[in-house]
C-alpha cells in the first residue's frame, strides 16, 4: 500500500477520543437516571402494619438483637432545637444483658431495676434524634418515615434532648409486671415513645409497644434501597453542580426535572389511555355477551386438545364462571350489557321487524 494512502493516527484518533469520552458521559447519565428512577418510583410496603399498636414488628425485631428505628411526630413529641416536621430514634435490646440502647445515651439501660423496693424510679438521661422534613429532595408519595430519614441523610442534623426513663412495678408475688417507659422529659401528659414490659423474670415474655400510626412510624421495607441509591445520586448531583457551576448545574436540575414531570404524565397518560381504551371498547367492539361466548368456545376447544389435557383448564372454566358470577362485576359492566352497543341496536332493530311482520300474519291470513 503506498504511503500516500496510509492514514495517520491522529488522523483519526481524537474523534475516537471524544466519542469514546461522549460514550462514556452518555452512559453515566444514563446509569444515573435509571437509579433516580428507581428511587423515585420503588415500592414502599409498610413493615408496621400490624393493628395492635406496631407491637408486632418492635418486638419481633428488638428481641431478635436487631436495631429499631422509630420516627415520631414532631407535632405531638415536640423536642429541643427541632424546627422539622419528624424526628429518629434507634433502639437496640441486648437479651443476654436485659439491656437496651437508646440513640445518644452514655450506656446501656436495664429494661427493670435490680432489687427496686418502690413502685416507681425515674431517671433521666440524654438522647440523639436524627431531624427531617417531608419535602426537600423527597417526592410527595414518599412515606413519612422514610422521607423524614432521607431528608437527615443530606443534611444531617442531630439535635440531642433530654427523655426521661420510668421504671415501674405491678403486682405482688411472682405474677408481677415489669414496665419500662421512654418518654419525653417535661411532658408527663404525652404517650410514651417505646414500652418494654415483662412477666415477672420471664424474658420470653417480654413485649415492646410504640405509638401508633399517625403518632410514630417505622421506615418501609424498602427504605435500605432507597438510602444506598441516595449516596449514589446525591454526592453526583452535588459534584456536577460544583464543577460545572450555578447556572449549569440549575439547567441541568431544570432538565432532569422536566424529564421527571414527563415521565409523570406519560404514566398518568398511559392509564388514562387504557381506561378510554376500555369504554372505547366496551361501546365500540364485541358485547360482554360475545366476548364471554368467545372465550368459553376457546376453552372448549383448548379441552378437546390432546395434548392439553394435562392443564389446567378446569381451574379456568371455574374462574371464568366465578367471574360471570359475581356482583361486583356485574354492575361494573352494566353500562356495557344495557346501554347503547351497535350489536344490541341491530338486535333490537331485527326484533322490531319481526314483532311487525307477526302483527301483520294474522291480518294477511284474514284477507
Amino acid at each position: 500500500m503506498p504511503s500516500s494512502e496510509r492514514k495517520s493516527p491522529m488522523a483519526y484518533g481524537p474523534w475516537k477520543l471524544f466519542r469514546f469520552v461522549l460514550r462514556v458521559i452518555l452512559s453515566a447519565v444514563l446509569a444515573w437516571f435509571v437509579l433516580a428512577l428507581l428511587w423515585a418510583f420503588i415500592p414502599s410496603p409498610l413493615r408496621d402494619h400490624d393493628p395492635d399498636n406496631g407491637s408486632i414488628h418492635a418486638t419481633s425485631r428488638l428481641r431478635a438483637g436487631k436495631t429499631l428505628t422509630r420516627v415520631y411526630d414532631s407535632h405531638y413529641f415536640r423536642i429541643e432545637h427541632n424546627n422539622r416536621q419528624g424526628f429518629a430514634i434507634d433502639y437496640k435490646l441486648d437479651m443476654n444483658d436485659l439491656t437496651i440502647t437508646i440513640d445518644g445515651a452514655d450506656h446501656p439501660l436495664p429494661i427493670f431495676k435490680q432489687g427496686q423496693t418502690v413502685d416507681s424510679v425515674t431517671e433521666q438521661i440524654n438522647a440523639t434524634a436524627r431531624i427531617g422534613d417531608r419535602d426537600g429532595a423527597n417526592l410527595p408519595w414518599f412515606e413519612f418515615a422514610d422521607a423524614v430519614l432521607l431528608y437527615w441523610w443530606i443534611q444531617k442534623d442531630d439535635p440531642q434532648f433530654l427523655v426521661d426513663i420510668t421504671w415501674t412495678v405491678e403486682g405482688d408475688g411472682e405474677d408481677f409486671l415489669r414496665r419500662m417507659e421512654v418518654r419525653v422529659a417535661g411532658r408527663p401528659g404525652r404517650r410514651a415513645l417505646l414500652t418494654l414490659e415483662m412477666q415477672g423474670s420471664d424474658t420470653s415474655s417480654i413485649v415492646v409497644e410504640a405509638p401508633e400510626r399517625p403518632y410514630s412510624f417505622s421506615p418501609s421495607e424498602t427504605y435500605p434501597v432507597r438510602v444506598a441509591l441516595i449516596h449514589v445520586i446525591a454526592p453526583t448531583a452535588v459534584f456536577v453542580n460544583g464543577l460545572l457551576g450555578g447556572f449549569v448545574g440549575q439547567a441541568i436540575e431544570s432538565v432532569v426535572t422536566t424529564i421527571f414531570v414527563l415521565f409523570v404524565i406519560a404514566v398518568y397518560g398511559f392509564f388514562a389511555l387504557a381506561i378510554m381504551f376500555s369504554i372505547g371498547r366496551c361501546v365500540g367492539g364485541p358485547s360482554f355477551e360475545v366476548v364471554v361466548e368467545r372465550t368459553q368456545a376457546r376453552l372448549d376447544n383448548l379441552r378437546e386438545n390432546e395434548r392439553l389435557r394435562g392443564s389446567r383448564i378446569e381451574v379456568l372454566q371455574e374462574r371464568l364462571e366465578r367471574l360471570c358470577q359475581n356482583e361486583r362485576f356485574k354492575r361494573a359492566v352494566e353500562i356495557c350489557r344495557n346501554g347503547w352497543h351497535p350489536e344490541r341496536e341491530m338486535a333490537r332493530a331485527a326484533e322490531v321487524e319481526i314483532d311487525v311482520e307477526k302483527e301483520a300474519s294474522p291480518k294477511e291470513g284474514l284477507d
